[in-house]
């Protein structure tokens, strides 16, 4: 679908706020920022908007179609195009706005009597390489003054053998990074008359490293920071006696995660993408939940301030280091955005009460979460969790640029979208196009993944497009897992759930994330033992019994170790959950949120080895990141699929029952493997040939393995 943009015309026209001038001639050949703004629209007669009191006025019949063009002051403006008398619906891939009931396309227009910096060329890799144009205000025309500009990579302020000025006024960025990391620019200078950029200050993310990183070849761990690791050992003391340990803070802190970056332990497993629970401060009190037992904001989902990072994981200055060191071996981190509700005590409450009024409390009466009669996008998760209405457009633009400063702030790469269906389109469509305008600078690519929970592929893709979310976890291919792995079920189903999800997705089946276990779901492992005590029980953790050198819980590994095969070898973006990897139990919420176990036993360190085993399979077999995804053989225990890259190819194979497996597996002739010998990765002297078009495939009982041509 066509976007239809402003276009700001770089010629000396009128401006309705006139400046005096610069003392000095204007350089030959500057380029000025018009205050003239121009709208395009191939069959529109009329416009009508916020700017002429939405009275339809004609647009101009020109060459190159239907013309609008106006002077009109800074801001944000409603407008529709009209075709044949009729309001045009806005398109759901421009920048939109609620407006009498409605939403229409949105107009966002610059401060013309500002400079404006350009980028005209933006390259990373081993060498990072910018071009940036200074275009000047439009009734001043004051050049560049070269003496204002700075230029910092990442925290390092580049010194003149970085950059210059060339001939023509351009900055011209060139030089090659000490390590492999990121080195995002940030450009601040003015104009010869001291007014700055409008976009001074200017946000370029931008990468060194020898291969391009593409986020369908990454694997993400969630960190739940207050339950990860603990370096300092503070742990806030409880705001009520009656709040139990597991419901408040435990003293997990960024600190704790940056450490286990810098040990390796995510380079160990393969993973390449850092999801951080949310790191919004949040309130010291104890709030009643839905279940009547009183929790603190330790999970970071009660924000009270847009861009301050909780005091209670170690604050700013400690989020900067975790960034920092994740970005220096090419981790990519993910913030948990928030968006849906605030905390009653946020500062938008305070400020704006009338954006925190009362609703209703989901689940309650007359306001059921979603369905007939359902509430999904105004009511409430609680009492004190007022709700955000984003067809208020004023709610819509602060909300968003807090979350880009936040983003630019921590120098982030991606966000994880709480809540998704609980909110209007608007707001994610909104942010999606804001970093989308930034990547057209040729800045290194965001990631936006949603949490829908829900079992319906359709509801799910309602808001996976290329104008919305890059992609969402997959919680339909999530319950055949669990019900493959964790109760017995059949590897028929799972094959169908995988199968139908490649249908419902699409185009954007790589960006989705399987995943075997999350925050807000009893733990893999207790289910699999079919032990949970409740949320506030004493289930046992049976992956921490028993000798410390000896495996006694073969059962449980090998139900995991096969749940693992599978997630990790599918295509898209798998998530690993904290504690999941060493077999962690846990009930409902809380109970799925305990502490990380620091020291393992030989059963959590077996289960452990056999993750890492698999995230360095899928780091080093390209086959195992690529689109395709084709079933060879599937019984009820037994289970054989092809991966492919389209160059590469990877067999998998799974026997999930006590007795031994052989089965001849016809490989198709289109893959090229007819004579081909065939080993086991990772496993020295395990090897096959494909004779007449058939590999002979033979697994022990809870065997797998990942079978590639030698």
């Amino acid at each position: 679908m066509r976007r239809f943009l402003v276009v700001i015309a770089l010629v000396g026209l009128g401006c309705s706020d006139t400046k005096e001038g610069p003392a000095e001639p204007v350089p030959e050949g500057l380029e000025t920022r018009s205050c003239t703004v121009e709208l395009t629209h191939p069959n529109a007669d009329e416009i009508a908007g916020d700017f002429n009191d939405w009275t339809p006025e004609p647009m101009l019949d020109e060459d190159g179609g239907p013309v609008w063009r106006a002077e009109l002051e800074p801001g944000a403006y409603a407008f529709s195009f009209y075709v044949d008398g009729e309001a045009e619906p806005a398109p759901p891939d421009v920048f939109t706005r609620w407006h009498d009931g409605t939403e229409v396309r949105e107009l966002r227009v610059g401060d013309c009597q500002k400079p404006l910096w350009r980028v005209d060329e933006l390259t990373g890799g081993e060498r990072i390489q910018a071009r940036l144009s200074f275009v000047a205000a439009a009734s001043s025309k004051a050049p560049l003054d070269p003496d204002s500009v700075s230029i910092f990579a990442g925290e390092t302020e580049l010194d003149e053998d970085a950059w210059s000025i060339d001939e023509n006024g351009d900055v011209v960025v060139d030089f090659t990074p000490p390590a492999p990391g990121k080195y995002s620019l940030r450009v601040e200078g003015a104009d010869t008359a001291g007014v700055a950029a409008e976009n001074d200050g200017l946000w370029l993310p931008v990468w060194s490293e020898a291969e391009p990183f593409s986020w369908q070849d990454g694997l993400m761990y969630l960190a739940f920071t207050d339950r990860f690791r603990s370096v300092n050992g503070m742990r806030p003391s409880k705001p009520d006696v009656n709040l139990a340990d597991i419901a408040s803070f435990m003293g997990g802190d960024f600190d704790g995660v940056t450490e286990a970056i810098e040990d390796g332990y995510f380079d160990d497993m393969g993973v390449n993408i850092l999801w951080l629970s949310p790191v919004y401060e949040n309130p010291e009190s104890a709030y009643t939940g839905s279940s009547g037992d009183l929790f603190t904001g330790y999970h970071g989902y009660w924000p009270v301030d847009p861009l301050s990072a909780e005091s209670a994981y170690g604050g700013d200055e400690a989020l900067h280091r975790l960034i920092k060191a994740a970005h220096a071996r090419g981790i990519r981190v993910l913030f948990d955005i928030v968006l849906n509700h605030v905390h009653e005590d946020h500062g938008y409450c305070t400020e704006k009460p009338e954006w925190c009024a009362q609703t209703c409390v989901c689940g309650t009466e007359n306001c059921a979460w979603e369905g007939p009669g359902g509430r999904p996008l105004d009511c409430q998760f609680a009492p004190y969790l007022p709700d955000l209405n984003y067809r208020n457009p004023e709610i819509v633009d602060r909300v968003l640029s807090d979350v880009i400063a936040k983003m630019e702030k921590f120098d982030v790469d991606g966000l994880r979208i709480d809540a998704a269906k609980h909110m209007d389109h608007v707001v994610m469509r909104q942010l999606r196009l804001r970093l989308d305008k930034l990547e057209d600078k040729g800045v290194a690519p965001f990631y936006l993944v949603g949490e829908t929970f829900t079992s319906d592929r359709g509801l799910i893709m309602n808001y996976v497009a290329d104008y919305e979310l890059h992609g969402q976890f997959d919680f339909p291919l999530y319950y055949a897992i669990r019900s493959t792995f964790a109760h017995g079920g059949s590897f028929r189903d799972l094959e169908g759930a995988a199968a139908a999800g490649q249908r419902s997705y699409g185009q954007f089946y790589t960006r989705m994330s399987p995943f075997l276990g999350n925050h807000d779901i009893p733990r893999f492992m207790t289910e699999a033992a079919g032990n949970g005590q409740g949320s506030f029980g004493q289930t046992p953790d049976l992956m921490a019994e028993g000798p410390a050198a000896e495996v006694t819980q073969w059962d449980l590994i090998n139900r995991a170790s096969l749940a693992f095969v599978f997630t990790l070898t599918q295509p898209g973006v798998p998530l690993i959950y904290y504690g999941d990897e060493v077999g962690l139990a846990g009930d409902t919420d809380p109970d799925n949120r305990r502490m990380m176990p620091q020291t393992l036993n030989a059963n959590q360190s077996e289960l452990l080895r056999r993750v890492q085993e698999l995230g360095q399979a899928r780091k080093a077999l390209p086959a195992l990141r690529g689109a395709e995804r084709k079933e060879l053989w599937m019984d009820d225990s037994l289970y054989v699929y092809l991966r492919s890259d389209g160059t590469n190819v990877a067999l998998v194979a799974m026997n999930k029952s006590d007795t031994p497996r052989t089965e001849d597996v016809t490989i198709p002739s289109a893959y090229g493997l007819s004579g081909a010998t065939m080993e086991v990765w990772g496993r020295e002297g395990l090897e096959a040939s494909v004779l007449n078009g058939s590999l002979r495939v033979q697994l022990n009982p809870w065997e797998y393995r990942i079978i590639v041509p030698k």
